[in-house]
């Protein structure tokens, strides 16, 4: 057997840890960072340097290409779940063949969605609100957009395999060097008045260069991978079909609930409004992935600790994932209800701030109902249990679709976001977290007590602490909007002590503290002492 053979067989082998799991949140958090950053400071300059209206195209044509990517979040969903199997169970074999169909898979889904993109460019770009002088660079721009997508199919296989091997960390170090890369070359393009057009091109370029490292990493990852477009095993692909139809399903729904409102706004209403809205919306975006990217990786872990026969365990990540996601998730959503109108007067302008506020607000309102399901759903993904999930998430979709529609001409973007947050609250609030518990057979009374419970005060106190401090130090720069950020922590963080952590988790934070700083251990004044005589010598 060689190195590389025991190696792989050694981390098959190996549980998931404490250590791993902190090093693949914060991963994903690293680069969640690195994209807002990137956002931060570019979306003003793409914004003013487009306009209004080519913005709003911009985004309207990541929306429209988007709904032709589901199939790849279905498809990656069920690759994520039997490459942990098969890694965990040592099947070589397995997940050669595997991965040799699923890319067969995902090469005839690339050339379904480049004919759905001309489709789109022919037959749906005419009919939206889009000024006539646009309308070719807008269609050109939607063709680069669709082959974008087609390539990321192509290569989607290596992306999910990744994710299936728990390798967040090196996923996300290529991602936040395309995006470097992406970045840079956008700025030159605008600098050199190019529009539309050399954006997508721009788009493209980075994205290539990223699947050609995805692909070597895998390979480095999988000595023993062997792919072959010949190897299509039915049998293999069977349960992958029926987890990723459900996971179809799901994805559709979703896009409808998060992405179909920039359509919605351009049929309706004049192209500019999508701008306005997306910018309050992104901001909720930002949060949602961030949530998303620090519970995601409970699904590959479920999926090992059902293979293990453990389902003591699989519970205790039900209550600990939430408690921690849920911590997290109303501490943004009490920074955008408290600060978001601020930040983006400061980012953008008052003119983007007066629009955006109710957006922000009606949106968060529903970000904080939707958040009790965020890791009961990638634990369903993970245990192929997630088809309560498809009934949930189409219905929430009709409904947002419908009263989107019933509300744009009377309250535009308003009404729009009120849709997204009503389908939000009766469906992610209520319905499937019940749902939910009852498919893992947990309880609803265990749940409040050790999930939801402990994130009531610190939340209540850090909305406190910001109206406080956003009174009494107005928010009128970036160097005020900081000081008023970190202002806040000086509440959420007793209280979040003191009520969010029980007693041995704040011991275990002790212990982590001092071992990380030596001179807080109980040796550690000793230690210091020793460090220092034997330095004089």
């Amino acid at each position: 057997m060689t190195p590389a053979q025991t190696r792989a067989q050694t981390q098959a082998h190996r549980p998931y840890s404490a250590s791993w799991v902190t090093r693949s949140v914060f991963s994903n958090w690293f680069g969640l960072t690195a994209n807002l950053l990137i956002a931060f400071f570019l979306s003003p300059f793409v914004v003013h340097r487009l306009g209004d209206a080519a913005y709003g195209i911009w985004a309207l044509v990541l929306q429209l290409t988007g709904y032709m990517g589901v199939a790849d979040v279905s498809l990656r969903s069920a690759l994520v779940r039997f490459v942990s199997r098969l890694r965990a169970q040592q099947d070589n074999k397995g997940l050669s063949e595997l991965m040799s169909s699923t890319l067969l898979l995902y090469l005839a889904c690339a050339g379904i969605c480049l004919i759905g993109g001309g489709l789109l460019a022919i037959l749906a770009l005419p009919h939206l609100h889009i000024p006539s002088h646009l309308i070719a660079d807008a269609r050109i721009t939607l063709l680069v957009a669709t082959l974008i997508l087609a390539t990321d199919f192509a290569f989607a296989t290596f992306q999910g395999c990744l994710a299936g091997l728990s390798r967040w960390d090196l996923r996300n170090l290529v991602a936040v060097a395309v995006l470097l890369l992406r970045s840079v070359l956008t700025v030159a393009v605008l600098l050199a008045n190019h529009g539309l057009v050399a954006l997508a091109f721009v788009q493209l370029f980075a994205s290539l260069l990223g699947h050609v490292a995805e692909v070597y990493i895998v390979r480095w990852q999988l000595p023993d991978l062997r792919l072959s477009l010949r190897a299509f095993k039915k049998r293999l692909m069977r349960p992958v079909l029926s987890h990723s139809f459900n996971s179809f399903l799901i994805a559709l729904g979703v896009g409808v609930n998060y992405e179909v409102d920039a359509i919605v706004i351009a049929v309706f209403l004049p192209i500019s409004q999508v701008t306005y809205y997306v910018i309050g919306f992104n901001l909720v975006k930002y949060l949602r992935t961030l949530i998303n990217a620090s519970s995601m990786i409970v699904a590959p872990l479920a999926s090992h600790l059902e293979a293990e026969g453990d389902p003591q365990g699989i519970s205790r990540l039900f209550y600990t994932g939430n408690k921690y996601v849920l911590l997290l998730a109303y501490l943004g959503c009490a920074a955008l209800l408290c600060l978001g109108t601020d930040f983006i007067h400061v980012w953008m302008g008052e003119d983007y701030a007066r629009h955006a506020h109710a957006v922000i607000l009606l949106l968060t309102l529903g970000l904080f109902f939707s958040f009790t399901e965020n890791i009961g759903a990638h634990m369903l993904f993970g245990l192929s249990k997630h088809r309560v999930n498809v009934w949930c998430t189409g219905s929430e979709a009709l409904l947002n679709l419908a009263v989107s529609i019933l509300l744009v001409r009377r309250f535009g973007i308003y009404g729009v976001a009120a849709g997204t947050t009503l389908a939000a609250i009766l469906v992610r609030g209520w319905f499937f977290p019940q749902a939910c518990l009852k498919l893992l057979n947990l309880r609803w009374k265990e749940y409040l007590r050790t999930a939801f419970a402990p994130t009531l005060v610190p939340t209540l106190a850090f909305a406190a602490g910001a109206l406080m401090v956003r009174y009494l130090l107005p928010a009128l720069n970036y160097k005020a909007l900081f000081l008023a950020a970190m202002g806040v922590f000086l509440f959420w963080i007793p209280a979040l002590a003191l009520f969010g952590l029980n007693l041995e988790e704040r011991r275990q934070l002790a212990r982590i503290v001092t071992s990380r700083l030596p001179a807080f251990a109980p040796d550690g004044k000793r230690a210091v002492a020793v460090a220092a005589s034997e330095g004089g010598k």
